[in-house]
């Protein structure tokens, strides 16, 4: 069986084609700078040597249709048993789906919570459904990994019937990533008590147990936890509501500052990038060092409620772009934790391995970097829906 996981960004593309069985890719793209005259596509079939072009990208279809040409030069599309895709939010829905006109629907319905993850998502999904109306789209939903967290986690404060009747509760994102992180922790390590953070442009901590979410940072949207690159993190309602009047600010005024001009930009003012905030820092600019230690004690401050949520943890795992490859964050976050059993080891955690230990030798918590494999949880997911 042959699947093709499709992962859409606001500006680039990405696909793999998987052999479910062994779980071999057999083709894989990227298609960066789409919207531009000189866009940057590379491919690469199986083991062979990647292959490079720049050409126009005005559109997502285009994209889309350079990677399909690609493929077919060696597959056939009617081997692929299906398009799968990590989607995001919809109300009413989680799970892995069949991705219908009901389904679509209900992204529509939550789309004000993750506005550009839903508008890309659909985007793409459309552009596939025009171009392989035959072929069955597939969508596993972020959501679906922390289904099991339990209502005193995700229950908000506010009257019950609006929780009935809207739904308004902590969902959970980054679900493929987390859970992808607890199946290979407890591979390598035999962990069964996981705290997985997922560190760089969008970011959020999570507590795992035997596999599954029991708790995470993020809540009813991917805006709430920790800060991440524009988005604003944790944010008393009432210091918004103040703002909203101070500023005469309208609820969408609003929304544009909470996603594109909070996190990490917001603080610094210059970035939201991990590499330019480094940079910035080492320079001796304030704002930039005064983001970063925000952004680390936010990720601290919820490693020790998962430390409470999981009674102990048997390992402390850094995923994504930041925390594989940034040692000072992970200095940051790690250091001074001694008391809670995390000891960090100082040149295993500057040799940065691309998988392996940091902790030092003896630490009763492991503290392992380990890269995320998102399209491996989604091409398992979606197998296992076409089984059935």
């Amino acid at each position: 069986m042959k699947i093709l996981i499709a992962n859409p960004g606001s500006t680039s593309y990405k696909c793999k084609l998987y052999q479910v069985e062994g779980m071999t890719v057999l083709f894989q793209a990227t298609v960066e700078r789409i919207g531009d005259a000189a866009g940057i596509f590379s491919w690469a079939y199986g083991n062979e040597t990647q292959q490079s072009t720049t050409p126009p990208v005005p559109d997502y279809r285009t994209a889309v249709k350079l990677t399909l040409d690609a493929l077919l030069q060696k597959h056939r599309i009617d081997d692929v048993s299906a398009i799968g895709f990590k989607t995001v939010h919809a109300k009413g829905v989680t799970g892995c789906v069949e991705l219908t006109d009901d389904v679509l629907a209900a992204m529509e319905q939550y789309r004000s919570l993750a506005p550009v993850h839903t508008d890309v998502y659909v985007k793409a999904i459309n552009v596939f459904k025009e171009l392989l109306p035959s072929t069955p789209l597939v969508g596993l939903f972020e959501t679906h990994f922390h289904a099991g967290i339990p209502p005193e986690a995700f229950l908000y404060g506010i009257p019950y019937e609006y929780y009935e009747r809207h739904g308004i509760r902590k969902y959970g994102f980054h679900g493929a990533s987390h859970r992808y992180i607890g199946m290979r922790a407890k591979e390598l390590y035999g962990s069964r008590r996981v705290i997985s953070c997922h560190l760089g442009g969008s970011s959020s901590v999570c507590a795992i147990r035997d596999g599954w979410s029991v708790d995470t940072s993020m809540g009813m949207s991917p805006q709430s936890g920790l800060l991440n690159a524009k988005r604003v993190g944790d944010l008393d309602p009432y210091a918004l509501l103040y703002l909203m009047d101070k500023e005469k600010l309208s609820t969408k005024q609003v929304g544009d500052i909470l996603m594109s001009r909070g996190g990490l930009y917001g603080i610094s003012g210059s970035s939201g990038d991990f590499r330019d905030i480094e940079q910035a820092m080492a320079k001796g600019d304030v704002r930039a060092k005064l983001a970063f230690e925000t952004f680390a004690y936010y990720v601290r401050r919820y490693i020790g409620e998962y430390l409470a949520v999981l009674n102990g943890a048997d390992c402390l795992v850094f995923t994504a772009g930041a925390g594989q490859k940034s040692v000072l964050l992970r200095t940051t976050i790690a250091s001074n934790m001694e008391n809670l059993g995390i000891e960090l080891d100082a040149d295993r955690n500057r040799s940065n391995p691309a998988e392996g230990l940091i902790s030092a030798e003896g630490s009763p918590v492991k503290i392992a970097i380990i890269p995320t494999n998102e399209e491996f949880v989604v091409a398992q997911e979606v197998k296992k829906f076409l089984e059935k």
